[in-house]
């Protein structure tokens, strides 16, 4: 009897707790999952929003620069044009458009195009101007635009120019004079008779500074030679040639150097005295050096160059403009560097 009352005692035990078991709730661990997988979708969703608003901003700070030379026929400013479009190439966050007249003597049309790319309006201008003053009026709508402009080579003195990149050639123009003076002292003739220039461009800074440089410096280290006036020749090698071919039929014997002041007036001023057989009794310092400078230089017709680093115009023309664009402080002058240059160092 009592065997039988624990038994069923016990089998009520049981049979409350399978009761009990059924009727409790579920356990809420099976639910984290799904949340757990909704919140990673959250999660990658923002990454992606994230990295298109990268990609958005990173396309937006793409600058555009302007790189506007004096001449797309000269070697020189082909340096300069490989430099801007170097650092382009360097930067994909820079983009370097190239513009230029055909030639140097085109001022009318550098002006034009100088006109059209501010109406473009890109972030920057980078100017190797051949107008000077008449380019005012243009980088004053520049700056009223907020374009940054940058001039190289030669300098437009206005207050809308942030920094002026070039040679200082006031003292390329002295260290012509010296070379002047040191290879005529080498060609053992006195320092006593005529010395001419031939001239690019009327009024540009640039050969005023290289002209005025020569003339002081030569009246200082050997007084008893007289300095012709400068002959101009619109940047024209033929007329340089021609030109030449008068200083020398007018001057004679005295005739005992000339200085071009750029590489066109070298390549005619080297061709008249070649022509002539005067290598030897007239010496020539020439400023630059496209290839038949350096043709010439090789050949003993140049005596020395005055070589400056176009290239670095170009290039370092931009890099300051990118720092100039981001509010950064730059200097108001940048010199690029200038070296006398003879035969024996092309070895």
């Amino acid at each position: 009897m009592k065997k039988r009352l624990i038994f069923s005692l016990l089998s009520l035990i049981i049979l409350g707790a399978v009761v009990l078991s059924a009727c409790a709730p579920a356990a809420p661990a099976e639910e984290a999952p799904a949340v757990e997988e909704a919140a990673e979708e959250e999660v990658v969703e923002e990454e992606v929003v994230e990295e298109e608003v990268v990609e958005e901003e990173a396309e937006a700070e793409v600058l555009e620069f302007a790189l506007i030379v004096k001449a797309t026929d000269s070697g020189f400013w082909q340096q300069a044009i490989a430099g801007g479009e170097a650092f382009g190439a360097d930067n994909d966050n820079v983009n370097v458009t190239i513009y230029g007249p055909a030639s140097e003597s085109d001022v009318d049309e550098q002006l034009s195009i100088l006109e059209t790319v501010i109406l473009n309006e890109p972030d920057a201008i980078i100017i190797a101007s051949n107008a000077g003053e008449g380019a005012f009026a243009a980088l004053k709508d520049a700056g009223e635009k907020g374009i940054v402009v940058m001039t190289i080579d030669t300098a437009i003195l206005s207050d809308d120019v942030t920094t002026f990149l070039a040679t200082d050639n006031v003292l390329g123009g002295a260290l012509a004079a010296e070379a002047m003076v040191f290879e005529l002292g080498e060609a053992g003739i006195p320092l006593s008779g005529k010395v001419a220039i031939v001239a690019a461009v009327a009024g540009v800074q640039t050969i005023v500074d290289r002209d005025g440089g020569f003339i002081d410096k030569m009246a200082e280290i050997a007084p008893d030679i007289e300095v012709l006036e400068p002959v101009y020749v619109n940047n024209e090698i033929e007329l340089a040639l021609t030109e030449t071919e008068q200083i020398i039929t007018r001057e004679g014997d005295a005739l005992i150097g000339i200085y071009p002041d750029n590489n066109h007036t070298g390549d005619g001023v080297g061709r008249a005295i070649k022509q002539a057989g005067l290598k030897d009794s007239v010496v020539v310092v020439a400023y630059d050096d496209d290839q038949e400078e350096l043709d010439f230089l090789a050949e003993g017709v140049i005596d020395a160059l005055i070589i400056q680093d176009p290239y670095n115009m170009g290039y370092a023309g931009c890099e300051y403009a990118v720092k100039a664009v981001a509010g950064e402080d730059v200097p108001s002058f940048v010199d690029t560097g200038v070296v006398v240059t003879r035969a024996e160092d092309l070895e």
